[in-house]
């Protein structure tokens, strides 16, 4: 009897696990909820088969992982019934204008355009907010402008469109008044500064952009003095770098740190 009923048991368990695995043939495939995005589109993005075929477990999972990676759909179920494969979907909105504000420079606004994720009659993805003024504001910061600010408002057309603005406060630009070396860096400072790339802001270098104090210029300039450093020997050469503002946070004062 006991023997009987293990036996029952490991059966239900390989029934278990294996029903989920089988096939189901999908004679038919129903989408619901689309209006921006067509069946046909649908159905190559998510690399659905033709009629009459088999579907296992894994290639419903990756229907679904194809479409979310569209970007268009913020909800998406898959429900087998009747030998029919209904896809139901619910579409991002869209953003049907994007406005920058207080940046006059079209130039920027160009630059601006191409680095944010969400653009004109892109899906609205509200996740994404925070990325794309990360990115605006690293944006200004290579540029100089390290004190830019910008927010983000929302401004809801219908239920399908909203108008996507974002408000920037450049700032001033922030320069370099002093460089110096320290440490242990047996070289003379004269021929450090020959090396890098920032330059110290002078009334005869208004028109110098290495004057500008920008995380991309001080790195740069590391690793100009490592590689120079090892050039001539000293392979296990350490450069650090800091900072202090001064001035209402329009000039700052750069110290590299060497250890040759």
């Amino acid at each position: 009897m006991i023997k009987t009923n293990f036996i029952t048991f490991i059966y239900l368990i390989i029934c278990f696990v294996l029903f989920p695995l089988r096939a189901e043939i999908i004679k038919n495939v129903e989408i619901v909820g689309n209006s921006r995005i067509s069946d046909e589109t649908i159905k190559v993005y998510g690399k659905i088969k033709e009629p009459n075929s088999n579907y296992s477990k894994d290639e419903l999972d990756n229907i679904l992982k194809e479409l979310y990676s569209t970007n268009f759909f913020e909800n998406i179920s898959l429900e087998v019934k009747d030998k029919t494969l209904v896809i139901k979907l619910e579409e991002y909105p869209v953003v049907n204008q994007l406005l920058i504000i207080g940046e006059k420079s079209n130039k920027f606004k160009d630059g601006i355009k191409k680095i944010i994720s969400m653009k004109e009659k892109s899906s609205f993805i509200e996740n994404n907010l925070n990325n794309d003024i990360n990115e605006i504001e690293n944006f200004y910061s290579a540029l100089g402008y390290n004190f830019s600010e910008v927010t983000a408002e929302i401004r809801k057309i219908d239920n399908k469109n909203f108008d996507l603005i974002y408000r920037i406060k450049r700032g001033e630009l922030t320069k370099i008044s002093k460089i110096s070396f320290t440490g242990d860096k047996k070289i003379k400072d004269k021929r450090l500064r020959d090396i890098i790339a920032s330059e110290e802001e002078k009334f005869w270098k208004v028109i110098s952009k290495n004057s500008r104090f920008s995380e991309n210029l001080i790195n740069l300039d590391k690793r100009l003095l490592i590689n120079y450093y090892k050039s001539i020997g000293y392979y296990d050469v350490e450069v650090n770098s800091t900072s202090a503002e001064l001035e209402d946070n329009t000039k700052i004062k750069i110290n590299y740190n060497i250890n040759a």
